[in-house]
């Protein structure tokens, strides 16, 4: 071929390989895959331009110097072939400082070599430079030899790391790599064969135009596959950094991988076992309980949270894998440490108990303010708004209903026991009254203090004469009860006065019913009862005493 189309194909596959590395370098941050790729791309470009060099006329001194950058372009090719899987695998992946120095040793040392002229002739012992243009034959001598083994070593390594991953990896990894493979390989092989030919008879290097096709697929692969912007997640990535525990059983329970996360957590479970995890049955690692749990919650779509140690709670979910015969190939157990949430939860319970229990006592709070505000705080009998409550229930204005009997009742002579054994004496006589009445009441009957020494019964369903009954048996009640005071004891009598609903009277009517007849019993000597006729003739109605101790 004539120098002048050879040597454009190498600016050719200077300008793709300068353009695919700018890309790749724009896309390094965080992917050291596109820093590899930008170092293979960049070494093609001056593996070119040392080629392009021998093409021109420009005497032998500059062609011998152009050698040395060859050298290093091909150098930092070897070099990004190599490193390129191992960042594709882990995207994080970086080389030590000390792999470093070991990658640059050989370029360096080959450079070096070619620039001294002791060891020229062991590299291109044959080659003669001063030829015409287009017509320089690179003949190779052992050192370059030894250089061009250990380079296909090097790249086939990184071969071999491509079809490993190309076998076991997902679908689109597989395809990225199917497209490093195919970059690759025509130059590596070109390369063999024309290292072969200049170890023999000599001829033109043209590897860096093969790898015109390199800089071309990658750039497809950049631009149309998202190759370095889709790069999957390492592994020891995805799991190695989950705060999750991760554990990896087989079908007989024995542990096949774990993450530092799972190993923290059997340690805490266990900490005087010294098993190694890894080859060891779960309930060797776990105990015979955590064991169960993992592989009896197999196929649960939920977890189930469980306490592993006193305070320590794990959500546990396990997942079975099979293969697609639905074989049992082993089970993946995922351990979530809730116990935060759990703690929370239990003190959530806890405080909805303490106000439950709270709302208790507000509650019977309330029922005993209610209670209270409708009873006469010295007798515990119930007051005039609560009597009120009940005449008004009770005493509809359309009459309806069964007959209501109202018993208003007086102690007898009062006064004189509170002029003569003091106040307090009183009202030990009025609480020993109410309990008389409370002694004779029954089921439904409301029995309430109006103020002062004044009472009323109220009596659902009585007629006339059970009204006059009962109230004669409050007199005689009332009248039995020895009354201990200082100083000695007392007895009272009380007067009783009757009123019995006959028609559609109301409360008022009634109450002053009862009072009329209350007044006549105390008029016509006290100690007694008087039956009243209803409340529709108000206080003149004619009354009728049915009881009394003795005349007055």
């Amino acid at each position: 071929m004539e120098p002048v189309p050879l040597a454009a194909l190498f600016v050719a596959a200077i300008a793709v390989s300068l353009a695919v590395a700018w890309v790749c370098w724009q896309r390094r941050d965080g992917n050291s895959a596109a820093t590899c790729l930008t170092l293979v791309m960049v070494g093609i470009a001056l593996w070119s331009a040392a080629d392009v060099v021998l093409l021109l006329d420009v005497g032998a001194g500059l062609r011998r110097a152009s050698q040395p950058v060859a050298f290093l372009g091909a150098g930092a090719v070897v070099i990004g072939l190599w490193c390129l899987p191992r960042a594709l695998a882990d995207p994080s992946w970086r080389p030590s400082g000390r792999l470093r120095a070991a990658l640059v040793v050989e370029p360096l040392t080959i450079t070096v070599l070619t620039v001294l002229p002791a060891t020229w002739p062991w590299i291109y012992g044959g080659t003669d430079l001063s030829a015409p243009a287009g017509q320089v034959e690179l003949v190779v001598g052992p050192l370059f030899l030894a250089h061009a083994a250990y380079s296909y070593l090097m790249v086939l390594s990184a071969l071999g790391l491509l079809v490993w991953r190309l076998r076991s990896s997902t679908t689109l990894a597989r395809r990225q790599t199917g497209v490093l493979l195919l970059s690759v390989l025509p130059p590596f092989v070109g390369n063999a064969a024309l290292t072969g030919l200049m170890a023999d008879q000599g001829t033109v290097d043209l590897t860096p135009v093969l790898f015109v096709l390199t800089g071309v697929v990658a750039g497809y692969a950049l631009l149309r596959m998202g190759l370095l912007r889709l790069v999957p997640v390492a592994r020891s990535h995805a799991v190695d950094t989950m705060t999750d525990a991760v554990v990896v059983s087989d079908p007989a329970g024995r542990v096949l991988d774990l993450n530092p996360a799972a190993r923290a957590l059997l340690r805490r479970v266990r900490p005087t076992s010294t098993v190694d995890p890894l080859g060891a049955t779960l309930a060797q690692v776990a105990g015979p309980d955590l064991a169960t749990l993992l592989q009896s919650v197999a196929g649960r779509s939920g977890g189930r949270p469980t306490e592993l140690l006193p305070g320590l709670w794990c959500d546990v979910r396990t997942t079975p894998v099979t293969d697609g015969r639905g074989r049992l190939l082993g089970r993946v157990s995922v351990l979530r440490d809730v116990s935060e949430e759990r703690a929370r939860h239990l003190a959530v319970e806890a405080l909805n108990a303490r106000l439950l229990a709270q709302l208790e006592v507000i509650e019977r709070l309330q029922e005993e303010l209610a209670e209270e505000a409708v009873r006469d705080h010295l007798t515990g009998l119930h007051n005039r708004r609560h009597l009120d409550r009940v005449l008004a229930t009770m005493l509809l204005p359309d009459g309806a209903g069964s007959p209501v009997a109202l018993l208003a009742l007086d102690v007898d002579h009062f006064k004189a026991v509170n002029d003569r054994f003091g106040h307090a004496a009183g009202d030990q006589v009025l609480r020993g009254i109410a309990g008389a009445l409370g002694r004779v009441t029954r089921p439904g009957d409301t029995v309430a203090r109006l103020g002062g020494e004044e009472f009323v019964l109220v009596l659902p369903g009585a007629d006339p004469a059970q009204a006059a009954a009962r109230a004669e048996s409050v007199r005689q009640g009332c009248a039995a009860v020895v009354h201990r005071i200082d100083g000695g004891s007392v007895q009272v009598t009380v007067s009783v006065g009757v009123a019995v609903r006959t028609g559609d009277e109301g409360p008022g009517e009634l109450l002053a019913a009862a009072d009329a007849a209350l007044y006549v019993a105390k008029a016509e000597g006290r100690d007694r009862v008087v039956l009243g006729d209803g409340g529709r003739s108000g206080g003149d109605a004619p009354v009728e005493v049915l009881g009394a101790s003795t005349p007055s």
